[in-house]
């Protein structure tokens, strides 16, 4: 299957701020294994993520900063859009090869007033439906199936 990439793929910055130390590293080690993160670490009481998602799903990301203390735990955040990274320009989403009932962080997609609305779900769970994103239009995710 030869993969369709956006025109001007992006990339994602993520700075928050968690209520402690071990929050921080708490926050940082449940989200490492999402499929879009490609940096994720705690410094002090500060999180810092690097993602690399389709623009159409970067919903997730702004509900981070919009609502900081409900999806993520931290404090406050501010998210950083990349519009043309200079290197890497495009990453594939790290699947794992077995997929799970739940997302790498522990959602439930199922359980999502998104999920198959907005979303196809996440790409390392079973619950992902790639035909979701012919039926919308999207571009696709390249090896997520």
């Amino acid at each position: 299957m030869e993969r369709k990439v956006e025109e001007r793929p992006r990339c994602y910055l993520l700075v928050g701020e968690a209520p402690t130390e071990e929050a921080a590293r708490r926050i940082a080690g449940v989200y490492a294994p999402c499929p879009f993160v490609y940096f994720m670490g705690a410094f002090g009481n500060m999180v810092v993520g690097v993602f690399f998602m389709p623009r159409w799903r970067d919903w997730w990301l702004r509900a981070i900063s919009d609502n900081p203390e409900v999806t993520l735990g931290l404090r406050k955040a501010a998210v950083y859009v990349m519009d043309s990274p200079a290197f890497p320009s495009y990453m594939e989403p790290r699947v794992p090869e077995e997929k799970g009932e739940r997302s790498p962080c522990g959602a439930n997609c199922s359980e999502c007033l998104r999920y198959l609305k907005e979303c196809p779900g996440c790409p390392a769970s079973v619950l992902f439906r790639p035909a979701f994103l012919e039926w919308k239009g999207k571009d696709s995710l390249g090896s997520c199936n």
